[in-house]
């Protein structure tokens, strides 16, 4: 390859005392050379192509940092939201493009690559002060969602669907007046009444197009029951049993009558029907099931970052079966949902109900109507991208409510 044409004669300027304070603060010999003319050494003499590959260098280093400045005024832009680059940021960016050139040398025309489009989504600056969280809306509010579909106030979008296995547990604990013939005479007593009541099944949702969604329940129920009745002055007979058969299997259809907007919350209605397949009795143990009920409700959902209000109001009629017909419900429920954390959510609600007398064989049954009162307090985390695990423990708060109760539920979403 060949070589530059270096002259060997000393040049004037090798004398010039620039050399010896180039020399002294580390400046290389071979840059003063090419700037001087001086001859060099036989291990300072570059080729062609060296020359080429720097010049080649520069002219990439030149390319990378106009790029960057493009970026910084296309993002310094989007940032104070204007169309328009703003005018301060042109003449900084054209200062910046002006300095590059002159400290640079020309380079060579050669195609300049598309600068990568900027995201325009601009991560809010994070709160500060005394008792400031920095929550990721867009990340809490996909955890609120999957809490709210779970408990109904929410509809799947069209083409999606959960599964959700479940698993309830319920302790009841009822006392009452009745009467003992003894020895001395008949005497006023209590009888009581203990039952563990566990549910096993499965939910699944499928979301239709038109903001609907289908909605299908297969329950398993067991019931363990003990009965205390009172014997002479102070005794107590105890009778145990177990009943289990499958539960009420329950479908349902819902949709969006309304979107939020302004002071108007989201409004989801829901129609119902309990089938009547679970068995009515099972080993002398009352099951709570095996009659066909018509539920229609109406759920109102509004949101406040991160929080998220419900307010439902539902009424179920029961059909006659046996000669024996429930009395019909009316249920109210109030709850507020919390992001407590990207992944998670925490929920209160206060659930209440009220059953009309029951009639048997036409004639109505005297103090069955009941009131039920239930506390809810629930957590839900994200396990996954598909599943969420939701906890809820309840507290009952009137005589004909649950005692306690959990469940736990596993919504699993495709």
């Amino acid at each position: 390859m060949a070589r530059l044409p270096f002259r060997w004669t000393r040049h004037p300027l090798s004398r010039h005392p620039l050399t010896s304070c180039c020399t002294t603060l580390g400046i290389s010999t071979l840059s003063l050379c090419l700037l001087s003319g001086a001859p060099a050494s036989a291990d300072d003499v570059i080729t062609q192509a060296d020359a080429r590959q720097l010049r080649q260098e520069l002219r990439e280093r030149d390319r990378i940092i106009a790029e960057l400045l493009a970026r910084v005024s296309e993002l310094e832009r989007r940032m104070d939201g204007d169309t328009t680059p703003p005018a301060s940021t042109r003449r900084r960016a054209t200062a910046r493009t002006r300095t590059a050139q002159i400290t640079a040398p020309a380079p060579v025309a050669t195609p300049t690559p598309t600068p990568e489009p900027v995201s325009s989504a601009v991560a809010p600056p994070a709160p500060t002060g005394p008792g400031a969280v920095a929550i990721d809306a867009q990340a809490a509010e996909r955890a609120l969602e999957r809490t709210l579909t779970a408990e109904g106030a929410l509809l799947l979008p069209a083409g999606s669907y959960d599964f959700e296995p479940y698993f309830n547990y319920n302790r009841r604990v009822n006392d009452g007046p009745t009467l003992v013939q003894t020895d001395a005479g008949i005497l006023a007593r209590s009888f009581g009444i203990r039952r563990n009541e566990f549910d096993l099944g499965l939910r699944a949702r499928v979301g239709l197009p038109y903001d609907a969604q289908v909605e299908l329940d297969l329950p398993y129920r067991s019931v363990n029951q003990e009965l205390l009745r009172p014997t002479g002055l102070a005794g107590f007979d105890s009778t145990e049993n177990t009943g289990s058969a499958i539960g009420d299997i329950r479908l349902g259809i819902a949709k969006t009558l309304s979107r939020e907007s302004g002071w108007q919350p989201d409004l989801v209605g829901r129609l119902t029907w309990n089938t009547g397949t679970g068995e009515i009795v099972d080993q002398n143990v009352p099951m709570g099931d095996g009659f066909n009920r018509l539920r229609a409700s109406l759920t109102a959902l509004k949101r406040q970052d991160p929080l998220a209000f419900t307010a439902s109001l539902a009424y179920q009629t029961t059909f006659e079966k046996d000669g024996v017909q429930p009395g019909n419900e009316l249920g109210l429920s109030f709850g507020v949902s919390l992001a407590a954390s990207p992944e998670t959510s925490l929920s209160l609600a206060l659930a209440q109900s009220f059953t009309a007398e029951t009639e048997l064989n036409g004639r109505t049954v005297t103090g069955s109507d009941q009131v039920s009162g239930v506390l809810l307090l629930g957590a839900s985390s994200v396990i996954n991208r598909q599943t969420l695990l939701l906890v809820t423990g309840a507290i009952g708060l009137t005589d004909d409510a649950p005692d306690y109760g959990i469940s736990i539920s596993l919504p699993i979403r495709f």
